[in-house]
């Protein structure tokens, strides 16, 4: 049960401590900023990294190289077994350009991986980049081929 003298407030408002208002209330004089130096002047202090005007760490440490070129990437797109057979009839040829038609990879993609979630019952001709094992398998047990393009 609750009781009235046992409630408390789960957002109490603490009051503003006001400092510099005499050496009787506990922080008068210098308000907490200690005795003289730059900490305790108006502007307090300096950024977080500055090392006293001594070379700072950014500056002495030698910059990262050797990061190679987006440009040069392989973007490569993995598609599923189950995805072609939802998306092809019996017969058709699935390559890079039948996929963008479709709208099941980007534009931009150069590369496709023949992956072997799903099953697949009518024969496809599949050209792709590469096959995992158990794609390559299901296609070829459902009657379809295989081609690996570069």
């Amino acid at each position: 049960m609750i009781k009235l003298n046992k409630l408390s407030n789960p957002f109490p408002r603490k009051k503003k401590f006001r400092v510099g208002r005499g050496p009787g209330s506990g922080s008068g004089k210098n308000c907490g900023y200690g005795n003289k130096g730059q900490k305790s002047r108006s502007g307090r202090g300096k950024e977080i990294w500055f090392e006293g005007g001594q070379t700072p760490i950014y500056k002495r440490l030698p910059q990262l190289k050797g990061f190679k070129s987006r440009k040069n990437r392989k973007i490569m797109a993995e598609i599923n077994i189950d995805t072609l057979s939802e998306f092809f009839k019996e017969g058709d040829i699935v390559d890079i350009d039948t996929l963008k038609d479709k709208g099941i990879i980007k534009e931009r993609v150069r590369f496709v991986k023949i992956l072997g979630r799903g099953e697949i019952d009518f024969p496809l001709t599949v050209k792709a980049s590469a096959f995992s094992e158990s794609a390559k398998k299901k296609i070829e047990k459902a009657g379809g081929k295989v081609e690996v393009v570069r």
